[in-house]
């Protein structure tokens, strides 16, 4: 887990450089966030789903909860602890 508090735009270019190592994408699901959430998809070179998360659209930092649940959701794609510095 980090040490510091991330805002989303922060955690989705850590998300795609770590998802790049993988030979993984990231891509966002258009028309399926509810409210100000959005969806986010891990996407193999065929273009499968490997998993998903949701990401709130705002400029704040993002909770620790938020943090906690998308490094675990994220985990058996690309390791655990995958959001610290390498």
């Amino acid at each position: 887990m980090l040490d510091e508090r991330l805002r989303t735009r922060a955690l989705l270019a850590l998300l795609r450089r770590r998802a790049r190592e993988h030979d993984l994408g990231v891509a966002e699901l258009p028309g399926r966030g509810k409210g100000s959430h959005r969806i986010y998809a891990l996407v193999d070179a065929d273009g499968e789903e490997a998993s998903r998360i949701t990401l709130p659209d705002h400029r704040r930092e993002l909770t620790w909860t938020v943090l906690r649940c998308v490094e675990a959701q994220l985990a058996p794609q690309l390791g655990d602890r995958w959001m610290e510095e390498r």
